[in-house]
């Protein structure tokens, strides 16, 4: 290779960053990120155990050395929900995080159905819901689609409690939101 080439080639690669490193706002959530409330006065802030009571707290993964949320998509919200121990399914004890006599869940809030943000809760049957068609979602049963459109359950993320804090230990459970066309 001649010095040209070389010199050429070694510039381009100094203007090239690794997708992403260019937008950490937009990557899944990573192992070891800590889960942060996603709206209100306490935007950004770390969710505690003690945070998560009656309702689903809305959540983004945050990067815990760069402070960094993760809230560049949709794909990245997420709802944190206290469940009685005693109500969950097999299926759902796999992902949940033991805090007896109740424990933690956390799931994707994009709605299989067409990706809409799963934001509403059924407290009467412990269920969210999906403001946009309607979707219900049983969450001791793994999400399990329990009123349609939407066909399949949503995908949890795999968690731990350490010092009082969430922290992600693993991927989610399926893909999150709708399937592609």
């Amino acid at each position: 290779m001649n010095r040209r080439r070389m010199m050429v080639g070694a510039a381009t690669l100094s203007f090239v960053r690794p997708g992403n490193a260019a937008k950490p706002r937009r990557m899944k959530p990573q192992v070891g990120d800590v889960l942060a409330h996603a709206f209100g006065e306490q935007a950004g802030s770390v969710i505690a155990a003690k945070d998560v009571v009656l309702q689903p707290v809305p959540a983004f993964p945050r990067d815990p050395s760069t402070g960094v949320v993760r809230d560049g998509s949709l794909h990245n919200q997420l709802a944190v929900l206290r469940v009685p121990s005693e109500r969950l399914t097999p299926k759902a004890k796999r992902h949940a995080v033991a805090a007896p006599p109740h424990a933690f869940l956390v799931y994707s809030a994009a709605c299989t159905h067409t990706g809409c943000e799963v934001s509403g809760w059924n407290n009467d049957a412990a269920r969210l819901v999906c403001p946009c068609h309607g979707s219900e979602f049983d969450v001791a049963d793994a999400a399990r689609v329990v009123n349609g459109p939407a066909t399949k359950p949503l995908a949890m993320l795999k968690v731990e409690i350490t010092d009082g804090v969430f922290r992600v230990t693993g991927g989610f459970s399926r893909r999150v939101g709708p399937e592609p066309p």
